[in-house]
C-alpha cells in the first residue's frame, strides 16, 4: 500500500501522541509525506486519548476515512474514540493483552473481519525493559516492523528527542523499540502485515502543527508583542512564542484574562509595537469590547481564534466551524474587521503574514480563524514552498511638518497616518469614542456616519487586493463545492476521487472570508448552475453568510452543513457531489 492510515489509542499517561509524533517525523526525514490528528478527551490530567497517522509518497489533504492499522492499549479508551476511528474491512488490529475485556465485549464490528492480535506491551516494558512507560515505544516497535516504517528514522527521532538532555532515555527506548521489532518477527507470521511500499524522496521535509506554524508566521511577518491566556486548543501558540519571541527581540505576556491580554496587545500596537492575541471561542467572547476598541481606534491588531466546539465551553479538545459569525459579526457597532481562514498546516503560517501585511497597512483588527482540527494537528511540509509569498509589512507613519495633526483625517482610502509615542507633534486625542478628524469625542450624528463610511472604505480595498480564492477539480464544470478553513482537505479528496469517477465537479475554497472577495468569487463561479456549501456548522453560518453577503450564488444551491467533533469526511462530501451531479 502506498497509502496507510494507523491509529493508536490508549489513556492519557500511556504515551500515544509521543509515539505518533515519532511516526511522523520518521515519515518526514524519509521525505514521506504524513498527516496526523490528535484526540483527546476534556480532562485537564489523565482521560483517553488517540493519534491517528496518515503516511503516504503521495500529497496527504486529510486524515483519511478509515484505519488500516489500530494498536489498543485499553479497550474502554478505545470505546471513546469509536465516532473518529472507523476500521477498513480486513485491518490488522494489535491489543495489550493485559486488557482483561472479553472478546465478545471488543467494540469491533465483526463483520468487518478485521484481524485481532493480543501482544505483550505492558508486559514486556514491565519485565524486560523494567519501565512500565516504555510500552509505547515497544508499540512503536511492533508497529514499525509490520508496516515496513523507517525503523533507523524512528531511532533517530528518539535520539534528537532525549539524546543530548538524557542520553540514558533515549537508550532505553531504543532497546524498547528493538524488543518489540523482535516480538514480531519471534511471534507473528509473515503474512499479518499491510505494508508501507511508498518510497520517500529521502530529502527530508518539515512537521509542523498549525498553531505552530502560525506562531512561526508571526515571528516571520515582524511580531514584537504577543499577549495571551492559556487555552485550549490555542494554548500552543503562546507556548512557542514564549519560547521564541524573546529571541528576536519580542516580548511575550501571559496575563491574567482574556481582556487583559487583547487589551495589552492593543496598547503595544499603539505604541508602535506590532502586536498579536490568541484565544478560542469562549476568550474570543470575552476579547469583544476590546476588538471593537482597536477598530473605532483604527489600532493595527491580529487576533487568532481556534475554534473549538461550543457553545460555551462545548468540547475544548475537538474542532468545529461554528465561530464564523462571531468573528465577522461580533463586537457592537458596525466596526470593520478582516477574517482570514486558513485551510492547512502551511496556509497557518502564510495567513498569519497576510493578517499583519493587512492590520497595519490598513490599520484595522484582522482575525486568523482556524480551529483545532488544523491548530493541533501535524503535518510533513516542504520547506521551500514556505516562503513563496512574500509581503513587505509596515506601519504607514504621519510624517509632519509643524501643522495641525489630525489622526483620524478623511482619505480616499480610509487609512490615516498615524503617529507612535515621542513623535514631536503627533499628539492626539483616542479612546472608544466615535470622534473627530483629530479625534475629539462627538456625539454628532452626522460625523458617525461620516466616520463609518471612513472605517468602511477600506473593506473594498482588502477584498480587491487580498481576495485569494483556491479552486480544485474541472474549471468548466456546472457543480461547484463551496467551503472555507479546515474543510478545504476533505473537499480536494472528494473533487479528485470524483474526478476518477467521470463526474465534473471544482471546490472553491475563499481564504479572505470578511470581506468577500466577490470579483474573484464571481470568476470563479463563471459558469456553475449548481452549488453545494459544506462546512462543520450546525447552523449552516457559512451557507447563510454566502446568503447574507453575496449575490453571486447559483439560483441553485444547496447546504451540507453539521455539527463538528468529528472531523468532515472524503466519503460524505464525495456522496454529496454524486447526490448532486446525478440530479442534474
Amino acid at each position: 500500500m502506498r497509502d496507510v492510515t494507523l491509529a493508536i489509542a490508549g489513556s492519557g499517561g500511556d504515551g500515544v501522541i509521543t509515539a505518533g509524533d515519532f511516526i511522523v517525523q520518521a515519515a518526514a526525514r524519509k521525505g514521506l509525506n504524513a498527516f496526523m490528528l490528535k484526540s483527546y478527551g476534556p480532562q485537564i490530567r489523565g482521560g483517553e486519548s488517540s493519534a491517528r497517522i496518515r503516511i503516504s509518497d503521495r500529497p496527504l489533504y486529510s486524515q483519511g476515512d478509515f484505519v488500516d492499522f489500530l494498536v489498543v492499549f485499553s479497550w474502554k479508551d478505545l470505546a471513546r474514540f469509536l465516532d473518529e476511528i472507523k476500521l477498513r474491512k480486513g485491518a490488522v488490529v494489535l491489543y495489550d493483552e493485559a486488557d482483561k475485556t472479553p472478546p465478545e465485549e471488543f467494540p469491533i464490528d465483526a463483520e468487518l473481519g478485521a484481524e485481532l492480535i493480543p501482544v505483550p506491551f505492558k508486559k514486556m516494558a514491565a519485565e524486560e525493559i523494567k519501565v512500565p512507560l516504555t510500552k509505547n515505544m515497544v508499540a512503536l516497535g511492533v508497529i514499525a516492523e509490520l508496516l515496513h516504517l523507517p525503523l533507523d528514522a524512528i531511532k533517530d527521532a528518539v535520539i534528537k528527542k532525549f539524546g543530548k538532555r538524557k542520553p540514558e532515555a533515549a537508550e532505553v527506548n531504543i532497546h524498547a523499540i528493538d524488543l518489540g521489532k523482535k516480538w514480531v518477527n519471534d511471534n507473528l507470521p509473515k503474512g499479518t502485515q499491510i505494508v508501507l511500499e511508498a518510497e520517500g524522496t529521502d530529502e527530508p521535509k518539515l512537521v509542523m502543527t498549525g498553531d505552530d506554524a502560525v506562531a512561526f508566521g508571526a515571528l516571520h511577518a515582524g511580531v514584537k508583542v504577543f499577549a495571551g491566556y492559556p487555552i485550549t486548543p490555542a494554548s500552543p501558540i503562546l507556548e512557542f512564542l514564549s519560547k521564541w519571541l524573546p529571541n528576536f527581540g519580542g516580548t511575550v505576556v501571559q496575563t491574567e484574562d482574556e481582556i487583559a491580554a487583547i487589551s495589552y496587545a492593543i496598547g503595544a500596537s499603539w505604541a508602535g509595537r506590532q502586536a498579536m492575541t490568541a484565544s478560542s471561542g469562549p476568550g474570543i467572547a470575552l476579547k469583544q469590547e476590546a476588538l471593537g476598541l482597536a477598530g473605532i481606534a483604527e489600532i493595527p491588531l491580529v487576533v487568532v481564534n481556534v475554534q473549538r466546539v461550543g457553545p460555551s465551553t462545548g468540547i475544548p479538545s475537538k474542532s468545529e466551524q461554528a465561530d464564523l459569525y462571531q468573528a465577522v459579526g461580533g463586537t457592537p457597532g458596525d466596526i470593520p474587521r478582516v477574517v482570514l481562514a486558513p485551510s492547512d498546516v502551511e496556509d497557518n503560517f502564510q495567513v498569519a503574514i497576510e493578517a499583519f501585511y493587512l492590520a497595519e497597512k490598513y490599520q484595522i483588527p484582522v482575525i486568523i480563524l482556524s480551529d483545532q482540527f488544523l491548530g493541533e494537528r501535524s503535518e510533513t511540509i516542504d520547506e521551500k514552498v514556505l516562503f513563496a509569498r512574500k509581503r513587505v509589512i509596515s506601519r504607514q507613519l504621519a510624517k509632519l511638518n509643524g501643522g495641525e495633526y489630525k489622526r483620524y483625517k478623511l482619505t480616499d482610502t480610509g487609512v490615516s497616518p498615524m503617529t507612535i509615542p515621542g513623535m514631536r507633534g503627533g499628539q492626539y486625542i483616542t479612546s472608544g469614542l466615535e470622534h473627530l478628524e483629530d479625534g475629539r469625542p462627538t456625539s454628532s450624528g452626522t460625523i458617525h456616519q461620516v466616520m463609518s463610511e471612513k472605517r468602511a472604505r477600506k473593506l473594498h480595498l482588502i477584498a480587491e487586493e487580498s481576495g485569494f480564492v483556491r479552486t480544485y477539480g474541472d474549471p468548466e464544470a456546472e457543480l461547484a463545492i463551496l467551503a472555507w478553513g479546515s474543510s478545504k482537505g476533505a473537499v480536494r479528496e472528494a473533487v479528485e476521487a470524483a474526478a476518477e469517477q467521470g463526474l465534473k465537479v471544482k471546490a472553491i475554497v475563499p481564504q479572505l472570508i470578511y470581506p468577500l472577495p466577490e470579483k474573484v468569487l464571481d470568476e470563479a463561479l463563471q459558469g456553475v448552475k449548481r452549488a453545494v456549501v459544506i462546512e462543520l456548522s450546525y447552523g449552516a453560518q457559512f451557507y447563510r453568510f454566502l446568503r447574507a453577503y453575496y449575490d453571486g450564488l447559483p439560483a441553485e444551491t444547496y447546504s451540507y452543513a453539521r455539527g463538528g467533533a468529528n472531523p468532515l469526511l472524503v466519503s460524505e462530501v464525495l456522496e454529496q457531489i454524486q447526490k448532486y451531479a446525478q440530479e442534474a
